[in-house]
């Protein structure tokens, strides 16, 4: 008899085991590049609203700054019974004096209309340049 042939067990058939995704799939990254352009569209009229309220936050700063640097000056001018010198009272006859008792100068773009100042006080006004828009400030007459 012939001798049997003996063959090794076959292995078992290996079954593919599915890969698992990776990463974003196209139409979810469209879905997320679609989201954030509108989002972004809807902050900009936000962006520009602040921008104007930058701007007239900054005029009214400027005007309690000059308003301010008058009362100051007034005050050093009272003390030292309106004598005027080197880092004590500024001789102020206009509205428009204001600029040199300001630690900086006018920011570029601003401006203080000349007006005469009485004793009393008198209403003056920084305007910006650029669209007109003022805001006032009570400014007296001092140094004398």
């Amino acid at each position: 008899m012939p001798a049997a042939l003996t063959t090794a067990p076959m292995p078992a058939p290996r079954t593919a085991r599915p890969q698992p995704r990776r990463g974003f799939s196209l139409v979810g990254q469209l879905a997320a590049l679609s989201l954030a352009g509108t989002l972004s569209a809807g902050a900009l009229g936000t962006l520009g609203a602040l921008d104007s309220q930058a701007r007239e936050t900054a005029l009214a700063r400027l005007a309690a700054s000059a308003a301010t640097a008058m009362a100051l000056n007034q005050a050093a001018c009272l003390l030292d019974e309106q004598r005027t010198g080197p880092g004590r009272c500024q001789p102020v006859r206009d509205c428009a004096d204001v600029a040199g008792l300001l630690m900086n100068d006018l920011p570029a773009g601003y401006t203080v209309p000349a007006q005469p100042l009485s004793a009393q006080g008198t209403r003056c006004s920084v305007q910006r340049l650029g669209d007109g828009a003022s805001a006032g400030f009570h400014g007296v007459a001092a140094g004398g």
